[in-house]
């Protein structure tokens, strides 16, 4: 767990996050914008959903470096915002390597509890974020039901730089994997295991080979087409 600050693209041309620290005052115009933002670049599935037999979940390269843990927990509280990240194994199985996920939940993220009580200041919370498949970009967020805070939503960034690219899975990186990518490829949600998956608002940068999203209410969470 880190005190840093995830970044966030302003827009959807791809341009590098800005390496200036983020100046406090502005944190609600640039939350809102970031919102909008992701609203605008990314359709939403709509009403129809879809089965688990019928979505295509990236596979991580059989050249990927092992994941370095399958789980991580951390203690979001009200007032005091906090994030946790997700990397690959590096030199050595005790060595930390690249990241792939990060999750951040800001200080006035929390909204309500799974029970539907009203977080109170100063109120804290366990989050786990869970591998449900080391071989594919499939995640659990835990507890289900806990919901954020609309105009200050939880954030989420996948990078899936070590995922497979063939992804019609016919054998070879071309023109049909590259519109795959462009057109379809997302981060989707499922309320529960066996639910429809939906697809959310992202954003993505396929020069990074990253989608970001704000996050409502916890379910599961793939990288998918």
């Amino acid at each position: 767990m880190t005190g840093n600050e995830l970044r966030w693209p302003a827009a959807c041309s791809g341009a590098a996050y800005n390496p200036q620290p983020e100046r406090p005052t502005m944190r609600r115009l640039f939350s809102a914008l970031t919102a909008l933002t992701l609203v605008t670049c990314t359709d939403s599935a709509g009403p129809g959903g879809v089965p688990d037999s019928a979505l295509q979940i990236v596979r991580q390269d059989m050249l990927a470096p092992p994941l370095l843990t399958n789980q991580v927990s951390f203690w979001a509280k009200v007032g005091d915002g906090r994030e946790i990240r997700l990397h690959y194994q590096g030199a050595t199985a005790a060595d930390t390597g690249d990241e792939y996920l990060r999750f951040e939940v800001p200080g006035d993220g929390l909204l309500r509890r799974p029970d539907g009580v009203l977080f109170q200041p100063g109120d804290s919370i366990l989050i786990t974020v869970t591998v449900l498949d080391p071989a594919r970009f499939l995640y659990r967020f835990e507890p289900s039901g806990l919901q954020f805070n609309p105009s200050q939503p939880a954030r989420l960034k996948v990078r899936y730089f070590n995922g497979e690219h063939d992804f019609n899975n016919d054998g070879v990186e071309d023109a049909a994997d590259a519109e795959i990518e462009s057109t379809q490829l997302d981060l989707w949600r499922r309320s529960a295991p066996g639910a429809l998956w939906f697809r959310i608002a992202s954003v993505k940068f396929e020069e990074l080979d990253e989608l970001d999203a704000n996050i409502l209410s916890f379910s599961d969470h793939a990288v998918a087409w």
